[in-house]
């Protein structure tokens, strides 16, 4: 596929294609993107790649890290794990972020794409999502997508804790979240579905809000309710810890008032307030094998679209214990 293809299929001139891939603004934007959307559906790109990979077989190749952000300690985690996965095999590892914005993860996308920033790309992705592009890519996620994928089971993993709950005599079991962890709040729903435990718009809090102040704002919300839950299960880590200081502060106690459940076991969670139970969702090799799937993929070792499954564990600590009796610490 050459420059002098696209530029009939466009109807275009060569210089027109040639500055419409070299990212110049002498050009209409929506001229620009038909060009690279025609270059795409022909394999230009696909066609450069394999001449790269070709030249760098006895090289290190570049692999683009692109996450939703690095603020997160759990994403830092699993971000770092990548980029020393990479590194210890001679790559180089370059992170883009994307602020949990899909037109900002497209862009990225296309933009490694055409201006051949990198060799392959290990992404996070913000939910189900279709690439359309001919770059390698390997997603770490909770979802199976039309690319390589290592994922984690969210279904899976909070069926276990609101069954160990359950087990624990916990009934009034309520979640606490963000609008980014829309996944894990319907995999809550289903949990308590499948449990035979009642799920109602009172068992869910949803806080406009990240990290900690999420935590806080959910205890006064909690604390306003007539009767207080027996359980919280909490999104991620940093949510549950904050849950569990504030509501301290105000004279609750956890686990015998109240269980907290968190999610993601960031090194921390071992060492807060109250240890927390969680689940741990990121294995310490998940990284090593998302880098061995993409370097597959690059050097054309593997033509199979492959979604690796990796195990959780719900590591139980001091912040959950047996339901309170009937009108206990109310």
């Amino acid at each position: 596929m050459t420059y002098r293809k696209i530029a009939q299929l466009a109807n275009v001139s060569l210089s027109t294609v040639s500055k419409a891939l070299s990212g110049s603004k002498e050009i209409r934007e929506d001229l620009r993107e038909e060009i690279i959307r025609i270059a795409i559906e022909q394999g230009y790109f696909a066609e450069k790649g394999r001449r790269k990979i070709e030249y760098a077989k006895n090289g290190a190749i570049t692999a683009a890290i692109v996450c939703p952000e690095i603020i997160s300690i759990a994403y830092a985690g699993e971000i770092t794990a990548v980029k020393e996965a990479i590194e210890e095999r001679g790559g180089l590892a370059s992170i883009y972020v994307y602020d949990f914005d899909r037109e900002q993860l497209n862009r990225i996308i296309e933009t490694i794409t055409v201006r051949n920033c990198a060799d392959g790309i290990i992404m996070f992705p913000p939910g189900p999502f279709s690439t359309g592009h001919s770059i390698p890519i390997v997603g770490i996620c909770s979802y199976d997508m039309d690319y390589d994928t290592i994922h984690s089971d969210v279904g899976a993993y909070f069926l276990d804790v609101v069954s160990y709950l359950k087990e624990l005599g916990h009934r009034e079991i309520v979640f606490v979240g963000e609008t980014n962890t829309v996944s894990k709040l319907e995999a809550f729903r289903k949990s308590m579905e499948k449990c035979g435990l009642p799920c109602g718009e009172d068992s869910v809090y949803i806080i406009e809000e990240r990290f900690e102040a999420i935590g806080y704002q959910a205890a006064k919300e909690i604390m306003g309710r007539s009767s207080l839950p027996t359980a919280v299960i909490c999104a991620y880590d940093e949510i549950a810890m904050a849950l569990i200081h504030s509501l301290t502060e105000k004279g609750i106690r956890v686990p015998e008032q109240i269980s907290v459940v968190g999610i993601n076991d960031i090194p921390m969670a071992a060492y807060s307030q109250v240890p927390l139970t969680t689940v741990r969702v990121f294995q310490e090799n998940q990284g090593e094998i998302a880098v061995n799937l993409l370097y597959d993929k690059i050097f054309g070792r593997s033509e199979v679209i492959q979604h690796i499954t990796v195990k959780h564990e719900l590591v139980k600590r001091k912040s959950t214990g047996r339901a309170r009796t009937e009108g206990e610490g109310q």
